[in-house]
This record gives structure tokens, sequence and C-alpha cells, in this order.
């Protein structure tokens, strides 16, 4: 048989938990074609891997990576973590299915995510949106239904539950989504228009989804005092809807997941994910009341600049930072949008509070005002033990939840994936190396329907990783974070060669790779 590589004497990780072998890894077109000794065969490229480790590629199933990807501006940092698959629509969050005026919108309000580059922005299905990243991005993307665009195209802003026609063009754009390969329906509902949907509404959505063997993926209403309600929300809509669940970024010690253990002895499917830090990150509105967060955001800025308005919130603003249990020295500025005062990136939400002279609520509301909403904090918290329950649980597998804007952006979005094997391996010897490429690749593969990838396996796609285990360690930090990791040595996408000894060589590799 003739190959086109031919990795030679790896250390072998299957990515199924198994223990690790010693082979060579065979490689033509997008497949891997043979695992043994392949001494005798031909090959286009033969790769001296002895040594180092040879893993599927990983994936990473919440990232606020899009447009970063459709731009290339996220290649490098993808790959070099050795990403090779992306989840599109994490909290429920795209550009699509969205008519002209509901686009304008959503962009002003996602730009704090993911800016407003120039991608052209023609697209109106979901199809054409899919059409940007289809062997013209580096990775491979995983089509997901996006909650918050479907609400906003069918019902708009409004803080009100869908009438009936609304709701039925809900399930249409649900159902258009997943002919278009979705493997499954991602909500953020502590965002907007999310927040507004109610549970029913969401029960008949999902089960469109069940019809085409998709799962419900959420950032819950919920995660400190109103974790409770919001799981025991979660538990209705998987056994109404009859479909499997996974929570987004789920952090607690270990009575946090009882909830989740109950629920799977009582035969829900259930998954959660976690990044490796101590750290979360979101935009500074969302500390404010639900209420305050209510319209388009030309209506949250009417209000936030209103005296009158903020009189009404003033004595709620603190039970933000109480019910998650912050101190705000630990909120740090993170990445500011239009306006000045970037001195305050790096700074904490108490030191600029105290140096502006102004309360709590009246410093956060004149920030919001001057900046379009535009600005994102980091969310310090110090319990190691709360780290180590997440990413050593049987239901956990990793996320990034990265997000690739210049400022001082939280690290995970550059160094999730090594970081991970190497703090709970090496550091902590928290997992094996087996388990931990596992929550990396077929756990995630597995659970949204990737079947052809997540597994070193002759006939499975070829997304490949070598790295070097000694010498893999991520380097971004709170200051700088966007560094790139270290040990990363060979990234196959699809077959492709797209990463070598750090540097892009391919920045087309990727497929909309659809549910399988």
């Amino acid at each position: 048989m003739n190959f086109d590589f031919i990795f030679e004497n790896a250390k072998v990780v299957d990515g199924t938990g198994c223990a690790w072998f010693l082979a060579d890894v065979g490689v033509a077109g997008d497949r891997i074609k043979a695992i043994g000794k392949l001494t005798e065969a031909n090959a286009g490229r033969r790769i001296d891997a002895k040594g180092k480790v040879l893993c599927p590629g990983f994936i990473d199933v919440h990232v606020h990576s899009e447009l970063a990807i459709m731009t290339g501006e996220a290649a490098v940092p993808r790959l070099t973590q050795g990403v090779t698959t992306d989840l599109l629509s994490p909290d429920g969050m795209s550009y699509a299915p969205l008519s002209t005026e509901r686009l304008e919108e959503t962009r002003k309000y996602l730009s704090i995510f993911y800016g407003v580059p120039d991608v052209g922005w023609e697209w109106r299905s979901y199809a054409e949106y899919l059409s940007h990243f289809h062997e013209k991005c580096p990775l491979n993307v995983v089509p997901q239904v996006a909650y918050n665009a479907i609400r906003a195209e069918a019902v708009g802003w409004e803080g009100r539950p869908a009438t009936e026609a609304e709701l039925e063009k809900m399930k249409d754009l649900t159902r258009q989504v997943m002919e278009d390969g979705a493997t499954g329906i991602q909500t953020g509902l502590e965002y907007y228009p999310s927040a507004h949907g109610t549970t029913e509404e969401l029960i008949e959505l999902c089960k469109v989804v069940r019809e085409y063997g998709g799962v419900y993926s959420s950032h819950i209403r919920g995660y400190g005092v109103h974790f409770e309600n919001s799981s025991n929300e979660v538990f209705r809509i998987a056994q109404e809807a009859e479909i499997p669940v996974h929570y987004s970024h789920l952090f607690g010690l270990p009575e946090f997941y009882k909830p989740l253990e109950d629920a799977r002895e009582r035969g829900i499917d259930v998954t959660f994910d976690a990044y490796p830090y101590k750290a979360g990150s979101t935009h500074l509105i969302y500390c404010f009341p639900k209420w305050v967060q209510t319209g388009t955001p030309e209506e949250v800025l009417r209000r936030v600049g209103d005296p009158d308005e903020r009189d009404r919130y003033r004595p709620q603003m603190n039970n933000f930072f109480e019910d998650r249990g912050y101190d705000t020295r630990d909120v740090i500025f993170s990445i500011l949008g239009a306006g000045g005062d970037h001195e305050l990136l790096g700074k904490s939400l108490f030191d600029a509070v105290a140096e502006s002279g102004k309360d709590l609520t009246d410093f956060m509301s004149d920030l919001l005002v001057e900046h379009e909403l535009q600005i994102l904090m980091v969310f310090h918290w110090h319990d190691e033990n709360i780290l180590k329950t997440a990413l050593t649980h049987p239901y956990h597998m990793v996320c990034s939840d990265g997000i690739f804007k210049s400022g001082r952006p939280h690290p995970r979005g550059y160094g999730t994936f090594p970081r991970f094997i190497a703090l709970t391996t090496k550091q902590k010897g928290w997992l094996t190396l087996e388990d931990a490429i596992r929550r990396m690749t077929s756990f995630p593969a597995t659970r949204y329907g990737l079947a052809d990838r997540g597994i070193i396996r002759e006939g499975m796609a070829a997304d490949i990783v070598v790295f070097d285990e000694d010498n893999l360690i991520d380097k971004a930090t709170f200051e700088d974070g966007t560094q790139l990791c270290q040990g990363i040595e060979y990234v196959l996408v699809n077959g492709k060669l797209a990463l070598e000894k750090g540097e892009l060589v391919n920045g087309s590799a990727g497929r909309v790779v659809g549910r399988s």
C-alpha cells in the first residue's frame, strides 16, 4: 500500500482510554489506513515519531472561535494546541440563520466576544453560513442549532414567551439547521434573547433535535444559588424531549455533581465540560439584573444611561457578586471596546471603582455607556478542589470557552488543551495520559455523533496530533493571554499536514463535519 504519511515508532494513545502502544501509523488521503509495522511500505513522507505521543486531534466542544476561524486569526492558536475540530454556536450564539435586521442587532450584541471582522456577512441561510468554512479554514467545524439566533429571528428581543406561530418558526429553523448536519442545539440561558425562552419552548425545540439524534447543550439559567432550579429544568427537558443533555462549563465541589449523578441513576444521559483554569470570563452587562439586560443593545444602553432606571437596580447590583461568591478584587478588566480608559485592562473592578470616586452601580453603568456595552471581564476563584473535582469527574470532557480578541483575553483560548494534559497528568497526577486524551477525543466525538473522529483506528478520519510529552506546556497567562503553546510538533487535519514544528503549513484543510 502507498501512504501519504507514515509516522514511525510512535507512542500511540488511541483516544479510547486504553493503554498506549508502540506502532507506525499510515495515512492515505483523509483516512488512517494502517497501524502496525510499516517498514516496507511506500510513503510520500516518513516522519520519525520515536519518543513522541501520537493521538487523535482534540475536539473543543465549547469555544467562541467561529469568526476567528473564518478570518484565519484562530488558525495557529488552535493548531498549536492540537485542536482539529471546534463546535459552533457556543452558548447558543451564532450569526445564522438571521435576516438582515436581526443579523445587525446580533453582530452588535456579540461584538464583545467576536469583534466585527470583514467576513462578508452576506449569508442568510445556515447552509450559506457553513459554506464560509468548508475547505476554507484550518480546522473542522461542527454545526449546532444556535438558540439565541433562532429566537432572535422568530421572536426578537422582547421579554415574553413565543406565540404559537413564532414557536413553529423556531421549530422550522431548528429542523433546517439539523438537516444541514447539526449535532444538536446549544443554549445560553443567561444571555439575551435566549433568557426569555420558556422551558416548554425548549422542550418543543429539543423534540425536533431528538428526531435527528441530537444533543441538548446548555449554559444553564444559573450556576450559583440558582443551580438546583436550573438543573431541574435541564432534567425536565431531557425527560420530556427524551434527549441527551450536556452542561457547558460546569465547576463545583463533589456535592455539586450529585444532581447529575442522581439523574444518571434515573436514566438521564447527562455530561458536562470544563476547562483547566480557576477563572471564568464573560461580559460586564452579565452582572446586571436580568430585566436591565432585556431588549436590543440600544434599549439596554438607554436603560443603563438613565438615572431613574439606575436607582431601580442600584440595590440589586451587589447581589450578583454575592450570589457567585466573588470578591470584586478578583474581577479583572480583560477586553474593552469603543471609547477610552484602556488603562483599565488588567485592573480589578474593586480598584477601578475606588479610584473613580463613584459607587459600584454608577461606575459600571457609566463605563458600559462609554464603551457601548463592549466590556469583558475575567472572574478569578481560588479553590483548587473545585478544579480537581470538575476535571476528574467521570462525566467530564474538555472545553476551552476561548475568546480571540485583542486586549488581555483569558488564556484559555490559547492554552487549554496542552495545559489540561500537563496539569492533570504530569503536575498533579490526577489522571492517566490515556484518560486525559480520551476526554478531548473519543468522549466528545461520541457525545456529538462524530462517528469517524476521536480514535486512532484504521478507517477513521486522519485528524492526528503528534506531541513531545516532556515538552508540552501552555505559555499563555492572564497578563498575556495570547502566547502560544509549545510541544505540539505535527497536526494533520483530514489527512493534510496543517501544522509542522509550530508553523502553519495549510490553512484550508478543515471541513464542515456534521452528524455521522
